[in-house]
């Protein structure tokens, strides 16, 4: 006897001290939500994918503008000079040869050419400008893929803040439901305990066999060990929602597990909202948008370009004077012969489109089905649950029946261990129930782009699982 309460004295001091070391971080499942993501790797790299693309995007506002440079430019040239004087000098020489001879002057002929190398220290300071007048559409082409990518980013991101919604209710869910196991699991230990000790005594009195004693106590035993492995269960689901929410401590969840009496909301209103908000669609609106500007691009490669150009510089040579230089004109440039196919380069590209349609096509389809299919779940728990309440109250009384016939020696300890593991397996199958409406209505909500609803629907909820007082 003093080992029984020992050990259920151990067993729940445990439980609460797993569930009081961790009261004062008590969370509640929209704070949860909200923690989760502020701690996830995943969502914060999606959201720094997003916000680099949206600026990539913002970057090129003005890529059809003008643009302006400076320039600069300070070193030594070297140039060489060259004249030619060959017809001075086919011209002259004869002449000059026929003259008679002047004393003391001698006349040379003149040299075909003249050369000179001159070295000068060059500085030059200068202003550019280009201006795109026309490039059939490239441009803007270009815009509209970024954007696209920008908008692809932010769909992305709603998908991390979606799947971190479904991640958490999973993990936050399955702490309560191994608080409830874990609960009733030493509600079962104190039933068998106190079984036990009523069978020592009519055993010790001659009121039973021995071998019905030896039954209880391997009910005990068995009892014991489910509550050991349900204590672990709960331990590790606290471990992984811990470390979910970037905390050291367990946490204590604060929403219960909830079902509500009356359907939360009819099939074709999810199906609408999820064919009006799963991020999916925004991905593929992104994509077609990429698409279009990509079969914009392609197409404009064959059209010619128009530039206006300007620039003006102010050159000093190694002399005292200046000289100014500008220029101001248009370039137009017209492709013919290029090195990549960009018939093949366009086909691509409407083959991209067509692709990306198909794809919103089989999302017609599968988003609607996947929300039906959540909401048939979701409702099949609700419906369990709600169904289950005359089996445990005939699970209670079978208990209780079974214990009174054994003290008056109507009943077998086979029989109160039977009506115990089948009060005890009741009382489970409700919890799951409760747990499978939570997790399937929180899928369906991640469907529906709606995740953020949860927590309001909970504090809805009627029919709540109450496990402030394990």
């Amino acid at each position: 006897m003093r080992r029984i309460g020992m050990y259920m004295a151990v067993a729940l001091a445990a439980s609460g001290t797993l569930c009081a070391a961790a009261a004062q971080d008590g969370v509640d499942y929209g704070s949860a939500l909200r923690e989760a993501r502020q701690e996830s790797g995943a969502l914060k790299g999606a959201d720094l994918d997003m916000q680099a693309k949206t600026l990539q995007a913002s970057a090129l506002q003005r890529i059809a503008g003008p643009d302006l440079r400076l320039s600069g430019f300070m070193g030594r040239v070297s140039t060489s000079v060259n004249l030619d004087t060959s017809a001075i000098a086919n011209a002259a020489n004869p002449i000059l040869d026929n003259l008679p001879p002047i004393p003391g002057i001698n006349l040379p002929d003149i040299p075909n050419s003249i050369g000179a190398d001159r070295i000068v220290n060059l500085r030059s300071l200068g202003l550019s400008s280009v201006w795109p007048l026309y490039t059939g559409g490239r441009l803007q082409a270009v815009q509209t893929i970024a954007a696209g990518r920008a908008a692809e980013a932010g769909a992305a991101r709603l998908t991390s803040e979606e799947d971190i919604a479904n991640q958490l209710a999973q993990r936050y869910f399955t702490v309560q439901l191994a608080r409830e196991a874990l609960r009733l699991r030493l509600e079962a230990v104190q039933v068998f305990g106190e079984h036990q000790s009523m069978a020592l005594k009519m055993e010790r009195t001659g009121l039973i066999a021995k071998v019905e004693r030896l039954k209880a106590d391997v009910a005990m035993d068995n009892a014991r060990r489910e509550a050991d492995k349900a204590r672990s269960d709960l331990e590790i689901a606290n471990v992984a929602l811990s470390r979910l929410l970037g905390r050291k401590e367990p946490v204590r969840p604060a929403t219960p597990l909830f079902v509500h009496a009356e359907p939360v909301g009819s099939l074709a209103s999810f199906i609408d909202a999820a064919m009006n908000a799963n991020p999916a669609w925004k991905q593929i609106d992104s994509k077609r948008e990429q698409a279009a500007g990509l079969l914009k691009l392609q197409g404009s490669q064959f059209s010619p370009t128009v530039v206006a150009v300007a620039n003006y510089n102010l050159n000093r040579g190694g002399g005292s004077y200046a000289r100014a230089n500008w220029l101001v004109g248009m370039s137009v440039s017209v492709p013919l012969v290029d090195r990549i196919d960009k018939g093949k380069m366009l086909q691509a590209a409407r083959l991209e489109q067509e692709r990306v349609e198909v794809m919103a096509s089989q999302a017609s389809r599968d988003i609607p089905t996947l929300a039906e299919s959540q909401w048939r779940t979701m409702e099949n728990a609700r419906l369990r649950y709600l169904s289950m309440g005359s089996s445990i109250e005939l699970a209670q009384e079978t208990l209780r029946l079974a214990r009174v016939g054994f003290k008056n020696g109507q009943a077998t300890s086979s029989d109160v261990a039977d009506a115990s593991l089948n009060y005890t397996k009741t009382r489970l199958e409700q919890a799951q129930a409760a747990c499978d409406y939570d997790l399937a209505l929180a899928k369906l909500l991640s469907t529906a782009g709606q995740s953020e609803r949860l927590a309001e629907l909970a504090r809805s909820a009627r029919s709540v699982i109450d496990l402030t007082k394990d």
